[in-house]
């Protein structure tokens, strides 16, 4: 089991997991889930000490975390990180890949999108997207993205209680946000950056600062599946694109969310061979 403390020999991910406990439990001192058992979580541990009727010493003692795990609280072996520590751990997965620009086209169906010249955009790779290919509709993102109250990620910085994705996306990332809270790793999310975004991928962008006229997705492979609304960001600070993600254990790791991603037809950025993106998670498969 792990003990916290202040100024202890703390797991991050391990106070991650006991910030997000206090905070379902209503216990709102503790602030935020930031991995930093500091003031803020000694007093909510305090407070959760004198609910249980325990002696208030803001330690998570053996006898604080068995009252906890009373209450559902998750209970790991002293090993558990250390047989996790490999920056190759989780494997990659066989049979799982990035999705095709061929695929997400035809499930999420082809849109024509424009760029306006690089003084006009929010980001160098941002587009505009219009109607679908095929001219069934005026407005592709209005048929097809939907905003998804949800209030799994609730204590994530910068989630404001919805995402924003493909509606044919939605049940996959649905059914993986209930896996995740079933298997009681909700607490790695600690921050949010977003999943429908319109832009080509980071360096994708045609070169020129002018933009370009209206082409269709279909027609290239440089957008990102961010513009299809079936890919989504998390823990972006500990997981830059082209760095190491954050190793199992450390503050905004997501490994420990990947398996169970990958069972759900999701495939990893930080499984991506030539520049890491640990922080993105991308819809390859649909049941």
């Amino acid at each position: 089991m792990f003990k916290l403390s202040r100024a202890g020999n703390n797991m991050p991910a391990e106070v991650q997991r006991w910030q997000y406990f206090l905070l379902k439990r209503g216990i709102v001192q503790v602030g935020v889930v930031d991995s930093s058992f500091g003031g803020n979580t000694e007093l909510g541990t305090k407070i959760f000490q004198m609910e249980q009727g325990l002696s208030a010493h803001g330690r998570v003692d053996e006898e604080t975390l068995a009252a906890a795990e009373g209450a559902g609280y998750s209970i790991l072996n002293g090993d558990y990180y250390a047989q996790r520590s490999s920056s190759t751990w989780p494997p990659k997965p066989s049979g799982l890949a990035s999705p095709s620009s061929a695929w997400r086209n035809q499930l999420f169906k082809c849109f024509e999108f424009l760029q306006k010249p690089l003084h006009q955009r929010s980001s160098k790779e941002s587009i505009v997207i219009k109607g679908s290919c095929d001219g069934a509709f005026n407005d592709w993102e209005e048929e097809f993205i939907t905003n998804v109250p949800d209030d799994r990620m609730q204590f994530a910085a910068s989630y404001n209680g919805y995402f924003r994705c493909h509606k044919y996306a939605k049940p996959a990332i649905l059914g993986l946000m209930d896996a995740w809270e079933e298997a009681d790793l909700m607490h790695l999310v600690i921050s949010y950056a977003g999943c429908y975004v319109s832009r080509y991928i980071r360096g994708g962008a045609p070169d020129g600062s002018g933009g370009h006229s209206t082409r269709q997705s279909s027609a290239t492979t440089k957008l990102s599946n961010h513009s299809f609304g079936s890919a989504f960001d998390i823990c972006t600070t500990w997981n830059w694109l082209g760095d190491r993600p954050a190793i199992c254990g450390q503050t905004g790791s997501v490994r420990e969310l990947v398996e169970i991603a990958n069972a759900h037809g999701f495939y990893w950025g930080g499984h991506y061979t030539n520049r890491k993106d640990g922080m993105h998670f991308e819809l390859t498969e649909v049941s």
